[in-house]
């Protein structure tokens, strides 16, 4: 089975990372086992589901742990969430959950077998295509804590959306947020904020996002924005004047990622979507109606798949673009010292609004 298969070659991944010293944190995304036909399903077919596929023990297990009990967590100063969990909700919830709960269960005896040292864990939840809601998520916590499992850093799904800005009303997403802050917390855990990178590397995914976050949390989070400094790299060389080495590189990757997209439209191949389909249509109306807008780094099609110049090869089977821009990179002082001025700011910035800077003084780990 594709299960099967999946822990074989993480067990060969993690035999060999161990070979080469190890890792320090694992992050694991068992989103794809996650059932969610069950949300539209009423609670006769739920039921005779829930017998089909739980032998009676498990059942047994599951409605002693909690039918007819409260929950309570402290969320802040001012807030106690009581929460209850109807017969419905319970049958919902295992079997929406239990699949991808007892695959990380798997996944980290294999990895306890090959990395002996401790090491930190993350469980993402953020793939999945709905907002993570409170009672999925106590659920989810809960089963994780019954297994001995206690990640480091849990990722829900809050409506961020990779590289675009959060457009949701703040005030609802600090209410939800603080829900969320509040619970992961009284599982010893913190909340990883995946998609952090907003449209462009300026947008700071949002006006009032970032400092939201601050506010709710204290800054602490964990802050993932995968992309946004070779982005940010990528804006630089776009506004060097024409001719010169970095806008001479950043026109040529410009065009090679496009074409290797359209390529991808016209054969309905590779990364080929509707999605990027309507993408590639707007860029071309764009610089139609407006040729300024010719070789834009914010247009939708290059923000969303610029990644691609890094693993493009030629015919000798070389990343002669990636290649090009290191050599670029190490040669030109001043593409040097724009760039790293520009993330030096991004980076302070972002450190700022969302409350990370100095925390390493911040936390006295006590082991008694």
């Amino acid at each position: 089975s594709e299960i099967i298969e999946s822990l074989n070659y993480i067990e060969r991944e993690f035999k060999e990372a161990s070979e080469s010293g190890g890792v320090d944190f694992v992050t694991i995304d068992t989103c794809e086992l996650i059932d969610l036909s069950v949300n539209k399903m009423d609670i006769y077919d739920l039921e005779a589901m829930y017998e089909e596929r739980l032998d009676s023990d498990l059942r047994r297990g599951l409605e002693k742990r909690y039918l007819d009990r409260v929950f309570k967590f402290v969320i802040d100063n001012d807030t106690v969430l009581y929460l209850k969990f109807s017969r419905e909700d319970l049958i919902r919830l295992a079997l929406k959950y239990l699949k991808s709960i007892e695959y990380i269960d798997r996944i980290l005896s294999i990895i306890r077998k090959y990395i002996i040292r401790p090491f930190g864990i993350e469980i993402a939840l953020d793939e999945l295509p709905e907002h993570t809601k409170i009672k999925d998520l106590v659920f989810y916590l809960l089963e994780l804590k019954r297994r001995g499992l206690d990640p480091d850093f849990i990722a829900p799904n809050i409506g961020f959306m990779k590289r675009e800005d959060f457009k949701g009303d703040l005030k609802d997403f600090a209410q939800k947020l603080r829900l969320i802050h509040g619970i992961v917390k009284n599982f010893g855990s913190l909340i990883s904020f995946h998609s952090g990178s907003g449209a462009h590397p300026y947008s700071d995914k949002g006006l009032g996002v970032w400092s939201t976050i601050r506010k709710v949390t204290g800054g602490a989070i964990k802050y993932k924005v995968s992309g946004v400094y070779i982005q940010l790299l990528l804006e630089v060389m776009s506004r060097f004047p024409k001719g010169s080495g970095p806008r001479r590189l950043y026109e040529e990757i410009y065009q090679v990622v496009l074409d290797t997209l359209e390529k991808y439209v016209l054969d309905r191949k590779g990364l080929y979507s509707p999605h990027l389909e309507t993408m590639i249509k707007h860029y071309r109306e764009t610089i139609e109606r407006d040729p300024a807008k010719k070789m834009d780094p914010r247009a939708d099609f290059f923000r969303h798949y610029f990644f691609l110049f890094q693993a493009i090869r030629d015919n000798k089977g070389v990343r002669y673009l990636r290649e090009e821009l290191l050599d670029l990179y190490s040669r030109d002082q001043l593409f040097r010292d724009i760039y790293r001025r520009e993330a030096i700011k991004l980076t302070t910035r972002m450190l700022l609004k969302l409350g990370l800077a100095g925390n390493a003084m911040w936390f006295n780990v006590l082991h008694k």
